[in-house]
C-alpha cells in the first residue's frame, strides 16, 4: 500500500480529567502534521492498518495531551529530505531528532521524551573484541556500514570522513536496511553503527545471540520532537514541554519505550536511565 499520508484526528487534552497540562492552563491549539518512517519499533502500521510505534505512540501522547491535534505523515524519505521537507512546510514534526544549532534556526526542539539507542555491532563469528572503540576500527581498516546522513557529533563526522576517504564506509538511509547490508553475503562491512531499537527489531530473536556489541557500550542521546518555527509559537512549545515533563514524571512515556523495547536490548542499557521491566 503506498500511503502519502495518514489523518488521525485526536480529541485535545482539555477533554481529559485531572490533565496536569489543562491545570496550568498552557494549551497547544494548533495542527500539526507529523512526520514518521514506517520501520518498526519507531512507526509501523499494524494489522488494523493504524499507525503505532515507540515514537508514533510517543509523539502521539505528547501532543494530544499537550493540546494539539495532529496528522502524520508517511511518505517514505531519506534523512537528508526530511530536514528540507520540514523546512519547505510539508510537515511540522520530526521526531527522534537530534538539537544543533544549525537546525535551530529554523526549528524548535522539545526537551526530550527519551533516549536514543545507537550501537556499534560486529558479528560474533568475526571474533572482534567488545572492547574495539571506531578510532581502533578504522586504525585497522575495517569496513563499516554507517549511516548516509543525520547528526551524530562532530567526533563521528571526523571519523565518518576519514572512513569515506578510506574506501571503507557503506551508507545506508535507514537502520532496516542498515540490517540487510550487514547480513548479506558477502557483508559489506565487518560492523555497522545503528539505532539499536530497529536493529534489534530486524534481528529477531533467533539472531540475538549471533551479533557482539564492540565499544563496549550502547551510545545513548536525547531524542526531541522538532518543530518548524512556522508551525507554532512558544507558548504552544511550552504546553508541549510541560506535557512531556508531566508524562516522563508519571513515567507513561518510560512505559512505551519498554513497551517495544526487547528485554535483550533493555539489558544493554544502563539501568539508571533504562529500568528493565520484568
Amino acid at each position: 500500500m503506498n500511503i502519502t499520508a495518514l489523518k488521525l484526528y485526536l480529541l485535545p487534552s482539555l477533554l481529559v480529567l485531572g490533565s496536569s497540562v489543562v491545570a496550568n492552563e498552557a494549551l497547544c491549539n494548533k495542527e500539526l502534521k507529523v512526520h514518521l518512517d514506517l520501520h518498526a519499533p519507531s512507526a509501523y502500521l499494524n494489522d488494523q492498518q493504524r499507525v503505532v510505534g515507540m515514537d508514533a505512540d510517543m509523539a502521539n501522547l505528547i501532543l494530544t495531551e499537550a493540546g494539539c491535534q495532529i496528522s502524520w505523515h508517511l511518505l517514505p524519505m531519506t534523512g537528508a529530505r526530511i530536514i528540507r521537507s520540514l523546512q519547505d512546510g510539508e510537515f511540522d514534526v520530526m521526531v527522534r531528532a537530534s538539537n544543533t544549532a544549525e537546525r535551530r534556526e529554523y526549528a524548535y526542539f522539545s526537551q526530550a521524551y527519551r533516549q536514543e539507542v545507537v550501537g556499534l555491532f560486529s558479528h560474533k563469528r568475526d571474533g572482534l573484541p567488545a572492547s574495539l572503540t571506531l578510532e581502533q576500527a578504522q586504525a585497522k581498516g575495517l569496513r563499516l556500514i554507517g549511516p548516509a546522513s543525520g547528526w551524530y557529533g562532530e567526533h563521528f563526522q571526523r571519523l565518518r570522513a576519514r572512513w569515506q576517504e578510506l574506501n571503507l564506509y557503506t551508507p545506508y538511509p535507514d537502520a532496516a536496511k542498515a540490517t540487510e547490508l550487514f547480513f548479506a553475503r558477502p557483508s559489506r562491512g565487518e560492523l555497522v553503527l545503528v539505532d539499536a531499537d530497529i536493529f534489534f527489531q530486524n534481528l529477531g530473536p533467533d539472531r540475538y545471540d549471533s551479533v557482539v556489541l564492540n565499544g563496549p557500550a550502547l551510545i545513548v542521546t536525547p531524542a526531541h520532537l522538532m518543530i518548524r518555527k512556522g508551525a507554532l509559537d512558544t507558548t504552544d512549545l511550552a504546553a508541549i514541554n510541560q506535557a512531556i515533563e508531566t508524562l516522563l514524571k508519571e513515567g507513561r512515556l518510560q512505559q512505551l519505550e519498554n513497551r517495544y523495547r526487547p528485554l535483550a536490548l533493555q539489558r544493554m542499557l544502563p539501568p539508571s536511565l533504562f529500568p528493565v521491566v520484568r
